[in-house]
């Protein structure tokens, strides 16, 4: 899917490379003066496109411009955000509307293995240790000189001024691979990804789970700088955060704003009638050209994958990013050409209680087969939780398909461990 750019919360400044300094202001980070990748002038960009869904969440992706972008290498803040003007994006993924049912508390989830329900009251708030901070301007001059090197800025189909798009992406093997939103690259034919040392190369989709906001793509390249993986279930509310990232595809190199965990287990209704679950609330600035691009903690470590924002005509810097430890498994998965773990069962809408209440399940499936019943009750699967319905898919993607897990579910007044051997989605649950 495709989107427009959002012109609010524009930072400044240039990550392309490490520059002498890092000017610092209340949480935001602006890492200007280092040299680019091509000089390129930009029209201020247009206002959000208005046959765009106006609904309270706006992805962090695609960005559009009002004049034609002269070259579509992306530098500095310059940020190719996800997919192209065609269509533009409101809620998470691919579009989605969130409108009155956010406001009400209520996501409707129509997806497979999730479901709509009211949001719980969360402690996540509570915390359990000393936050982790970023101490001075100078710690996060050492991040960007560590993880600048291995985000890229992703350019479709020649970029927002011939029609396709940009976002962000970071590579996580040294021989090319690199992970982004899925809602960046949906539909592109030419997929470009451009490095801060000025190095521009061709990238193909080895695999992609719309369901889940994630694909994977490959450049040729060896002894590619990577970025490290972090683990977000350690993640707590309070916790320094920056996200890097091509916002809005300004001129100058990637865009560097700072910010706080501001909140855990947020779930994200999309325009595929399904959740982004369980995702982590920051208030670092996030804008169009953000999205697939790394959330990452006081060590420089990808704890998150920016992927949303709240609609900034209603709220600020209020930004939405897939966790990193929810998703290994299936960019695992992606990168081997695989589809994601399947369990085979729709949860009620109407659910409110603790865990997610089977309204269906799919025969044949990998839950048909382990016995799991209409009216059971999930609430762990593995080591994961499962407190809402919504939050049962990104569970079971923590998994791959083929994989034996335990399921605990409330049968009647019983607890039952059900062992379920994943199924592979097709592409219609992908």
């Amino acid at each position: 899917m495709r989107d427009r750019i959002a012109p609010d919360g524009v930072p400044d400044g240039s990550a392309d490379q490490l520059p002498p300094t890092v000017a610092e202001e209340p949480r935001t980070v602006s890492a200007a003066d280092g040299p680019t990748v091509a000089d390129r002038s930009m029209e201020p960009p247009t206002r959000s496109d208005p046959r765009a869904p106006q609904g309270p969440f706006t992805t962090a992706e695609p960005v559009t411009v009002a004049d034609p972008v002269p070259a579509p290498v992306p530098t500095g803040d310059q940020a190719p955000t996800g997919r192209s003007p065609r269509n533009a994006i409101v809620a998470g993924i691919a579009g989605g509307i969130v409108g009155a049912l956010v406001a009400a508390g209520t996501f409707a989830v129509l997806d497979d293995e999730s479901s709509s329900t009211t949001a719980p009251a969360s402690s996540s708030a509570t915390a359990a240790r000393p936050s982790n901070r970023i101490a001075t301007t100078g710690d996060i001059a050492s991040i960007l000189e560590a993880d600048v090197p291995a985000i890229v800025a992703i350019v479709d189909d020649g970029g927002p001024g011939s029609g396709g798009a940009a976002g962000t992406g970071f590579v996580v093997s040294s021989d090319g691979v690199i992970v982004t939103n899925s809602h960046v690259v949906d539909d592109a034919d030419t997929i470009l990804a451009h490095f801060s040392d000025g190095a521009q190369r061709d990238a193909k989709v080895l695999g992609a789970a719309p369901n889940s906001d994630l694909a994977v793509l490959k450049v040729d390249g060896d002894n590619l700088p990577t970025i490290e993986l972090g683990d977000s279930d350690s993640v707590q509310v309070g916790d320094d955060v920056v996200a890097i990232g091509n916002a809005l595809a300004l001129e100058g190199g990637l865009s560097v704003t700072r910010g706080i965990v501001s909140g855990l287990h947020r779930d994200v209704p999309t325009s595929r009638n399904s959740f982004l679950a369980d995702l982590i609330q920051t208030d670092a600035a996030i804008n169009p050209g953000n999205s697939g691009g790394p959330l990452v903690d006081a060590r420089g470590h990808v704890i998150a994958i920016n992927t949303a924002i709240a609609n900034p005509e209603n709220t600020e810097n209020v930004g939405f990013a897939i966790p990193i430890s929810q998703v290994k498994s299936l960019i695992r998965e992606l990168q081997e050409g695989r589809r994601p773990a399947f369990l085979g069962v729709a949860t009620d809408p109407e659910f409110t209680g603790d865990g997610a209440l089977i309204e269906s399940v799919t025969k044949g499936s990998a839950a048909d087969k382990a016995g799991l019943r209409v009216g059971d009750v999930v609430t762990r699967v593995g080591s994961t939780p499962v407190h809402t319905s919504a939050g049962l898919k990104p569970a079971i993607r923590r998994y791959r398909a083929g994989q034996e897990v335990e399921v605990l579910v409330r049968r009647d007044d019983d607890q039952r461990t059900l062992r379920v051997t994943l199924d592979e989605a097709d592409e219609s649950t992908s």
